[in-house]
């Protein structure tokens, strides 16, 4: 006999508790139960999320995800150049200013080195 969680004393083979009238749950039988569930759902991650990353390459010359690569880097260094001196030649420095400062950021921008991998 055992003692339910209402105070009443429960035969082993009963189903349900003679006073409260709940069912009887075999504790032992219930905490397996659990713990193979458990192992079943146990989420390990694959080998590819636990291996490390490799480093980082970064490139002038090559393209990658957000650089040209070095026939584009060269003309756009070519077009803009050449308009900016053309611009300086025909209205002189004074007024193309402007366009030479933007010109410079231009190619500061376009020739950082850029990860690439």
């Amino acid at each position: 006999m055992e003692t339910h969680s209402c105070g009443a004393r429960v035969p082993e083979n009963a189903q349900w508790c003679p006073l409260c009238l709940e069912s009887v749950v075999d504790t032992d039988a219930l905490l397996g139960e659990l713990h193979d569930t458990f192992q079943k759902t146990t989420w390990a991650p694959p080998e590819v999320l636990l291996a490390p990353s490799p480093p980082p390459v970064h490139s002038r010359w090559r393209a990658g995800p957000r650089s040209f690569g070095l026939r584009v880097k060269l003309a756009l260094t070519f077009m803009s150049v050449g308009v900016t001196a053309l611009a300086v030649k025909m209205f002189g420095f004074f007024f193309v200013a402007p366009l030479i400062i933007v010109t410079a950021l231009l190619m500061y921008s376009t020739w950082t080195r850029e990860r690439i991998r």
